[in-house]
């Protein structure tokens, strides 16, 4: 039985083809490869030259769903206006205009690296005790 449906598999994620090996139970790219519908045309995988099947395969992702953070408008609530501008010019260099606010509305999850970026901003401001408005879990297609 198929852990995901393949339609939540984002367009351009790599499958892989090696089903013998060790990790394949618990990797996203072999679960997917799976969950291949029988009338998919055409699929991107990783090199099978690359592959080395085994604990420390480069390709291997986790099928453990992975926290996301959706929306800081609470933060900037329990800001001070420097601190909040410090914290807007740094994420908005990072994220650019228009991602840094639709992360901060909430549009746009943040994914476990981007929530490690925020933090560290937080935490040089000296707002580690802020959090996000909302926790979600998803796979990790992309980190």
């Amino acid at each position: 039985m198929n852990k995901i449906d393949h339609k939540e598999v984002p367009g351009c994620f790599l499958h892989c083809i090696n089903a013998d090996c060790p990790m394949a139970e618990h990797c996203l790219r072999q679960i997917a490869m799976q969950a291949l519908p029988k009338d998919a045309i055409g699929v991107s995988i990783v090199n099978p030259q690359r592959i080395t099947p085994s604990e420390n395969c480069e390709f291997y992702r986790t099928d453990e769903p992975q926290v996301y953070a959706r929306g800081f408008v609470k933060m900037k609530q329990e800001m001070l206006p420097r601190q909040y501008n410090e914290f807007m010019y740094r994420l908005i260099g990072k994220f650019g205009r228009t991602g840094y606010f639709e992360r901060r509305r909430g549009e746009r999850l943040c994914s476990p690296k981007e929530i490690a970026e925020v933090e560290a901003t937080l935490k040089d401001l000296g707002l580690e005790h802020l959090e996000f408005d909302a926790y979600e879990k998803h796979y990790n297609w992309y980190d």
